[in-house]
């Protein structure tokens, strides 16, 4: 009888207690809309995972956080260094131990923990194994693009506590250009001249520096050179210093800040500049006045072919968690930073919009004022959808944004003409991931009073709003591939609100002062006397009119435009 035992004991002696005991740690209800499986993927294919570890004291943090933001407090401006913030929020040595272990009993060598992720290379056949699931080739017929992904995953209970996500697993959004509907006329396409061109002061028909300088009231000549305007870039997306340099000398720009370039995981900086990154560039540094810049071009996600023999190992990264990663491993940081890319809220796991967030929450904590675009397809998201729920149900509902979703950055939505109205795409409504934090409770609070029952059901009344405030955003004169453009989108907003918010910070820093950081607690308080206040226009969508702008704050236009003479008296 004993002897009988022996290879049973044997066994389960060999076994991993890892692998004991695996339980569902996250699934998708269905397929994401417009995804097809398209075979099984490659067993013996590389792909990248990041591990999110749970930290420790996020909610000291966050606290920590509204306090040193908030102008009425004792320790506004008191921002953390990246070795405050590790000390007080990275895992503990018993969560970095146990993901070890289990990763060891898997044979699979854990990589450095930075900012509570933990990077590790393996095999889709490895990964099948250890997150009990397949792995499927998805198509997307619409874009006609490929990835790697599975619909659930399950942990062993020894790190299930331990591990807060990840990814790729089920991630299908490609947090790419928030602003797909980012539009570029080219009725009037020609070369670039190299004689500068008379500049109107005045925002009509189209947008260039020197009428956002007159419609902003930004008069003001930088002193400090300690402020540092960076824009984050990815998915192939080239800043072209030609472009730049033809730009300026169009729009009659000769005080223009320096443009440096940082290449992140693989990004490329080679070849002809492209719409979004040239947009970007051109109105920060535009705009910012000799202020530098720095652009951070972060590999993303090339196309693939599954059938065609490349690799697509690159297929599988995540480029917005390793762009977060690299800026805040750095021990110095710009004071401000634009960012037009994203998705639909709902199209983004929640365990990974909430690391992203907690990101966001450390760079906040570090100093620094972080924009993004909200998006262009109204209360339809990131891009006219047909505005179903994702979650089976076929629901129909209004979708917001993310990361302008985040409680932790400042969402910059559109206005159009002068005077200024709500731009139809400007993208805005309310988060179902996140609560209306606190320092934006009587604004969302005092609309929704207002609207009453209006779209009842189609939205979260309880959530985030977005967005917080709002810039131009339609036809900007724009100088890409060497030729003469214009384009619309939030993407054109969120540069410009950067740039007046670098000035700013320039502002404080010349007095001795700390740079704003985190906006919102200011923007909520203090700033608002400084900001146009927009009450005309909606953002229509899903088959309605979309929320409309109105006095205070609004889902269009925020809580307006700025002012940047008046900005500087409140600062």
């Amino acid at each position: 009888m004993y002897a009988s035992l022996l290879p049973l004991l044997a066994a389960l002696a060999a076994a991993s207690p890892a692998n004991l005991q695996m339980t569902l740690k996250q699934s998708l209800p269905t397929i994401p809309q417009g995804w097809q499986v398209h075979s099984d993927a490659p067993a013996d294919q590389k792909i990248n995972l990041h591990i999110g570890l749970k930290e420790q004291n996020m909610d000291q943090l966050q606290k920590r956080l509204l306090e040193m933001s908030h102008p009425d407090h004792a320790d506004y401006g008191k921002h953390m260094s990246k070795a405050e913030i590790d000390a007080l929020t990275a895992p503990t040595q018993g969560t970095v131990e146990s993901v070890t272990s289990w990763l060891s009993s898997h044979g699979i060598e854990a990589g450095e923990v930075s900012n509570g992720l933990m990077p590790v290379t393996v095999s889709i056949s490895q990964a099948e194994k250890m997150l009990g699931t397949k792995y499927h080739v998805y198509h997307h017929a619409a874009e006609d693009k490929y990835t790697i992904r599975t619909t659930q995953y399950s942990l062993p209970q020894a790190v299930h506590s331990e591990v807060n996500m990840i990814q790729p697993t089920t991630m299908f959004s490609d947090m790419g250009m928030i602003n797909r509907q980012l539009t570029a006329s080219k009725s009037a396409r020609s070369k670039s001249p190299k004689t500068p061109k008379s500049k109107r002061a005045q925002c009509g028909g189209s947008v260039n520096p020197a009428c956002l300088r007159s419609l902003y009231n930004i008069n003001y000549t930088p002193s400090s050179s300690k402020s540092l305007l960076g824009v984050a870039g990815y998915l192939e997306e080239v800043a072209s210093q030609d472009d730049l340099s033809s730009f300026l000398q169009e729009q009659n720009i000769k005080n223009a800040g320096k443009l440096s370039v940082e290449l992140v995981n693989g990004g490329t900086n080679d070849g002809d500049g492209t719409l979004e990154a040239d947009l970007d560039i051109e109105y920060t540094v535009g705009l910012s006045a000799g202020i530098e810049n720095v652009f951070y071009s972060t590999g993303g996600r090339p196309p693939w072919k599954p059938d065609s023999g490349s690799n697509p190992n690159n297929n599988t990264n995540e480029p917005y968690l390793d762009w977060l990663n690299y800026i805040l491993a750095k021990s110095s940081l710009p004071q401000t930073i634009t960012s037009s890319y994203g998705d639909d809220e709902q199209t983004v796991p929640k365990d990974y919009a909430d690391n992203v967030c907690n990101l966001f929450m450390k760079l906040g904590a570090r100093g620094v004022s972080f924009m993004c675009s909200s998006g262009d397809g109204g209360v339809s998201g990131g891009q006219p959808t047909n505005c179903q729920a994702n979650d089976g149900s076929g629901k129909r509902k209004f979708l917001p944004t993310f990361p302008a979703s985040c409680p932790w950055v400042t969402a910059v939505g559109g206005t159009t003409g002068s005077p200024e109205t709500a731009a139809g795409l400007s993208s805005g409504g309310f988060s179902e991931y996140y609560p209306a934090p606190n320092y934006q409770t009587n604004a969302t609070s005092s609309y929704l009073s207002r609207i009453g029952k209006q779209y009842s059901g189609l939205y979260n009344p309880k959530g985030r709003g977005i967005p917080d405030v709002a810039a131009q955003a339609e036809y900007f004169e724009i100088v890409t591939s060497g030729y003469d453009e214009h384009a619309s989108g939030t993407s054109a907003a969120s540069p410009t609100f950067a740039a007046v918010i670098a000035l700013l910070n320039d502002y404080r820093m010349s007095q001795g002062r700390a740079p704003l950081g985190f906006l919102n607690p200011w923007l909520y308080s203090k700033a608002t006397s400084g900001l146009n206040d927009i009450t005309s226009g909606s953002n229509p969508g899903c088959n309605t009119n979309g929320f409309s702008a109105s006095s205070g704050w609004d889902p269009v236009t925020g809580l307006g435009t700025p002012n940047f003479g008046k900005l500087k008296q409140t600062v």
